[in-house]
């Protein structure tokens, strides 16, 4: 009778656990307006424990609703030049996830022709204005998405063109944060609210893959930020003796959502 009642205890424990990490979806009066003006979502911002993000998540009975703020420099670096996916995990398995990418990032000669702008600036001071103008370009024209999970290959679709309901746009405000919100109508990806309790999302910026681990300091893409708030060049740190940029690793987000 002991063991039975330690099992159960053991178990209700891990569930109690499991459960902590699990946030609630948020209710709406009225749904948001996908604008990048998110002041129309109730209660407050979800915090990030890596300070990455801020968010949340909502939904009704026929949409889930998203929104972000991303005030890190670095981060807003990695999602302005190689883009940022959401992804929805319905089962918890690998490969049954889907969802879109929005920003896709920049293509290798706009990536080349950023480089070069970094380089000219190299060294010079630049003041809070220009540091958010540079913020503001990188994610100034961007209507391109691709959808995941749909098909073998991501579907390349106008993010004012998509036939399916889903909406989507990232902001650059005025103090340098990024505004990021979007509606993913549950149909869009075939999901059937009524059998989704709990919700895997993940929100992932993409990276810069570094080809030559042996490079040099200043070989390869590598915007880093030399002064607290810059947008400009430092030396690449090394480890086990090869250079390291800090652009390598993606920024990440996971969360686990009750629906509502």
């Amino acid at each position: 009778m002991k063991k039975l009642i330690s099992a159960v205890f053991f178990f209700s424990t891990l569930y109690a656990f499991a459960q902590r990490g699990v946030k609630e979806s948020i209710k709406f009066d009225n749904p948001p307006v996908i604008d990048g003006k998110v002041d129309d979502w109730p209660g407050e911002w979800w915090l990030d424990p890596d300070g990455k993000f801020l968010s949340n998540v909502g939904n009704d009975a026929d949409n889930l609703y998203f929104r972000l703020k991303i005030s890190d420099d670095l981060t807003q670096e990695k999602i302005g030049l190689f883009g940022m996916s959401l992804k929805l995990n319905p089962t918890g398995k690998k490969k049954d996830k889907v969802g879109l990418k929005y920003p896709v990032g920049l293509d290798k000669n706009e990536l080349k022709s950023q480089q070069k702008k970094e380089e000219a600036n190299s060294g010079k001071e630049t003041d809070v204005a220009a540091r958010v103008q540079h913020k503001k370009e990188l994610v100034s024209d961007v209507e391109v998405l691709e959808l995941i999970g749909l098909a073998k290959q991501n579907i390349v679709s106008s993010r004012l063109g998509l036939a399916n309901g889903i909406e989507v746009i990232l902001v650059a405000q005025d103090d340098g944060s990024y505004i990021y919100e979007a509606k993913i109508p549950f149909k869009a990806f075939r999901l059937d609210k009524s059998k989704l309790e709990n919700l895997g999302i993940e929100f992932e910026s993409g990276r810069l893959i570094q080809q030559n681990k042996n490079a040099t300091p200043n070989s390869g893409y590598g915007p880093s930020y030399g002064r607290p708030g810059s947008m400009g060049r430092q030396p690449q740190m090394y480890y086990n003796n090869y250079a390291y940029n800090p652009l390598s690793s993606p920024a990440y987000l996971s969360l686990t959502i009750k629906l509502n």
